[in-house]
């Protein structure tokens, strides 16, 4: 296995004389089976070995957590030859990814068993109501059921039923955790997270009517919203500029104009299938990351040639619907996006307080608010539920403000 990864003599040497050869080549199977990338699967072996040392693993044994963190923060500290400086927390994070999988696949990663909670069943429940019926995103409901489940456990020291639970308990939940450092946005944020969960139980009659009226999250001093995109002139350079033959700046034209014109999102980008796009309509069709809702948007001459050439001539013939692949096998959905904006805006010294294809996003809203499009329009075009999201670009467009300014009642005197 080690040969089929490395080519240099020395380094398949170095490889195989490092203790638990065979059970190092079975994860690395394991990875090739999955139809990880090449280089993700030499960088493993690699840290593998430095696994094996700094662990001292002589014969495979059950691990924790705690000790592969333990070890990551020791290794990223160390002073190599190859290393210039102290690894960073990047170092570490790709030395407990490497470590956990090895041992997960072994069964030899011992984790922490969660106790048993009274409310678990009725968070569950909780879980499938904003999964299914709600439709939130993945991420929402993460963030939720860990804010519930925490509120859930302090709980269940106090109360059997949630029918007893009185408006003066939620109050001392969050007092003491403001005791414990909480600042005000964590508690507004584990506030919306049990006003949503009070109001499903009280839907099922399982706590007082009206207790999730009651609870309100402290005043948040808004901070001024600034508009981090680059200009439209910055823009239209940095597209012109990627006009190259590789297969590389071919896909890189096709993203950068659906990030420009139609300010989708990194998410909605990398979730496009080949069965998305209706040629004979011009139309596509688009997933959007908030709510779940699909968005049908015409296909932009410019748009639609990018795409087609990127088709015919730089994406690689693959089993994988998705439209945006890796350029080397194994051939999977290309996840992130912001090498490819952020390494050419930096090398066009494009002025931006953010790069990346958020960045965009913000200068195709503040590009269709200056040529006069509505807020209600833009927030529409751009997947928003509501108009706040987009106030923000007329607050900073120059040119809307002095329309306000001169505005005349015209009473004649």
């Amino acid at each position: 296995m080690i040969e089929t990864l490395f080519v240099r003599e020395h380094a398949i040497a170095k490889h195989k004389q490092a203790p638990l050869l065979n059970e190092r080549e079975d994860y690395l199977r394991y990875l090739v089976a999955n139809e990880v990338c090449r280089t993700s699967i030499q960088g493993t072996a690699t840290i593998l070995m430095d696994v094996i040392r700094v662990m001292n693993i002589t014969n495979l044994r059950q691990v924790d957590k705690a000790e592969i963190n333990v070890a990551a923060l020791r290794w990223a500290q160390e002073q190599l030859v190859h290393r210039p400086q102290p690894g960073c927390r990047t170092s570490s994070g790709r030395f407990v990814r490497a470590a956990r999988g090895w041992f997960r696949y072994h069964g030899l990663l011992c984790s922490a068993t969660r106790p048993a909670c009274r409310f678990d069943p009725l968070l569950e429940e909780f879980l499938k109501e904003m999964r299914y019926n709600l439709e939130l995103s993945p991420t929402t409901i993460k963030v939720a059921s860990t804010r519930t489940r925490e509120f859930l456990r302090w709980l269940e020291g106090k109360h059997e039923t949630l029918c007893s639970v009185r408006p003066e308990d939620i109050d001392d939940f969050l007092n003491a955790k403001r005791q414990m450092g909480w600042q005000p946005a964590t508690v507004a944020g584990h506030c919306n997270a049990l006003r949503g969960f009070l109001k499903f139980a009280e839907s099922r009659g399982l706590c007082r009517p009206g207790l999730w009226r009651v609870i309100s999250h402290p005043a948040l001093r808004r901070r001024l919203a600034r508009v981090v995109g680059p200009s439209w002139k910055d823009v239209r350079r940095l597209i012109a500029e990627t006009n190259g033959t590789t297969p590389s700046e071919i896909r890189a034209r096709a993203i950068l104009l659906l990030c420009a014109i139609y300010g989708l999102r990194t998410s909605e980008i990398t979730r496009l299938s080949l069965n998305d796009f209706d040629w004979r309509n011009e139309t596509f069709t688009v997933r959007r990351s908030k709510m779940g809702r699909t968005q049908q948007l015409p296909i932009q001459f410019e748009v639609g040639e990018a795409i087609i050439q990127y088709l015919r001539s730089a994406r690689p013939p693959c089993l994988c619907r998705n439209l945006f692949v890796t350029r080397f096998g194994p051939y999977r959905p290309l996840r992130n996006l912001w090498w490819v904006v952020s390494n050419r805006m930096k090398k066009l010294n494009i002025k931006s307080q953010n790069f990346g294809p958020h960045s965009l996003r913000h200068a195709c809203a503040t590009e269709l608010l200056r040529k006069g499009t509505s807020l209600k329009d833009i927030a529409d075009f751009l997947g928003h539920r509501g108009m706040e999201s987009v106030s923000i670009y007329a607050k900073h467009d120059s040119r809307c403000l002095r329309e306000v300014a001169a505005f005349r009642l015209g009473i004649v005197r």
